[in-house]
């Protein structure tokens, strides 16, 4: 049998409370770690049903649940310790729908180019 928790606050070990909108607002809805050379593949995911490449230092990624609307807030990086220690970016792209966001990934004094730990969060409202 299914069950549910239904619960308005949440309590801290120190007796503080919590209103459960902050833990449901304040999650990320979609996260993503992915080794963008070769063919992507994600190190690690949540609410992510694939990834495509569309162009060297192009991913699309495409949600399992949708979000509700566009207007999502998308961060993203790129690991330098991996890539020789330059600076490097992750943008968001024009690309941005409510089931896929687009993430571009770039040492920061180069042009776009595959990277192999590449991260992007979304935040926002699912369907």
């Amino acid at each position: 049998m299914a069950g549910k928790i239904i619960a308005d606050t949440i309590e801290t070990g120190a007796g503080a409370d919590i209103s459960t909108s902050y833990v449901v607002n304040g999650s990320a809805k979609a996260w993503i770690n992915l080794n963008g050379t070769g063919t992507p593949a994600a190190n690690d995911s949540f609410n992510v049903a694939s990834i495509t490449d569309t162009g060297v230092g192009y991913y699309e990624v495409t949600f399992t649940s949708n979000m509700s609307n566009t207007s999502t807030a998308v961060s993203g990086m790129r690991s330098a310790n991996t890539d020789n220690g330059y600076f490097t970016r992750c943008d968001v792209q024009s690309g941005r729908t409510t089931s896929m966001v687009e993430l571009s990934s770039a040492l920061y004094t180069t042009s776009l180019s595959d990277g192999t730990d590449v991260m992007g969060i979304i935040h926002g409202d699912l369907a």
